[in-house]
């Protein structure tokens, strides 16, 4: 069963762990520190996953989400429904439980790998820095900066470094999650309810979960998905094309080493296995209470 009620969530292998390595210096020879974890510091920085996590499933992120996804006519009658979610929402997401798990996967991941040097940690924060000065600009201030860094010819270097980063995938984990909040919330605000609630416990996971992986086939939503993946990428590149040549070099370097692809592979898995738990939970809250008549 792929949506997981909470207390399975803490039951599992990975929340195990990851509630256990704060123990692991008592418990193991060679404990997975260190290198490991500022590797994974070091690219959740990088790719400014607590930042994304943080803006779409803190608390009122969700419903928030859910409504930009809602035609005009839908969002005219489902404010009792997205309450409903936020409020389903704020018990379900952890902000900072999922980002620790996130952490802890790519930790395990990139376990092995060279520690990241002084020099690379301060090409990251640089690069972080540009990213939370640009989403801190006013409109205009973001139209000027990225028609401005687009303009300039990509080079090999800069195309690679997008290559490797994971922004259009978990992009795409959030763009399905919003999908799906808003496919329940319209059922409810139209009185469709039922067809969910009456199901039990499996059927409704189940259905959740097929709601989830068929969302974004049909051409509405595939064509708003490709566009946020896409939009997401370029503004990437217009971070990098303002990136100094050195630190693209450093950076591109350490996402080419032996264990940067199953670091990436982790970071995207783990943050699309948060967002789907999480979500299950909170849609089951919010179906399982909402009224049948």
């Amino acid at each position: 069963m792929l949506f997981l009620n909470r207390l399975h969530l803490l039951a599992s292998p990975r929340i195990f762990l990851s509630l256990l390595l704060p123990l692991a210096p008592l418990v193991f020879a060679v404990p997975l520190t260190g290198w490991a974890q500022g590797r994974a510091e070091a690219l959740l920085q990088f790719e400014g996953v607590q930042a994304r996590y943080q803006a779409s499933y803190a608390p009122g992120a969700v419903a928030r989400g859910a409504k930009e996804l809602l035609e005009p006519d839908d969002q005219a009658i489902a404010g009792k429904a997205l309450k409903a979610l936020d409020t389903a929402a704020g018990r379900a997401f952890n902000v900072k439980a999922s980002v620790a798990a996130i952490q802890q996967e790519v930790a395990s991941a990139g376990h092995g790998g060279a520690a990241p040097s002084p020099e690379l940690r301060a090409a990251v924060a640089r690069f972080a820095k540009l990213r939370a000065d640009y989403n801190a600009m006013s409109e205009a201030g973001r139209a000027e900066f990225f028609n401005r860094e687009r303009a300039r010819p990509a080079d090999a270097a800069r195309t690679e470094l997008l290559e490797r980063m994971s922004v259009a995938d978990v992009r795409e984990v959030d763009f399905s999650s919003q999908l799906l909040m808003s496919a329940v919330v319209k059922q409810l605000a139209r009185g469709n309810g039922g067809q969910l609630s009456g199901l039990p416990d499996s059927t409704l996971d189940m259905a959740l979960d097929t709601l989830w992986s068929r969302g974004v086939t049909s051409t509405r939503p595939r064509n708003l998905l490709i566009v946020a993946r896409e939009f997401e990428k370029q503004v990437t590149q217009a971070l990098i094309a303002a990136t100094p040549d050195a630190d693209v070099a450093a950076l591109l370097a350490w996402r080419n080493d032996p264990q940067a692809a199953a670091e990436r592979e982790a970071l995207v898995g783990t943050y699309r296995a948060e967002v789907k738990g999480s979500g299950g939970v909170a849609l089951r809250t919010l179906v399982r209470s909402w009224p049948r008549s």
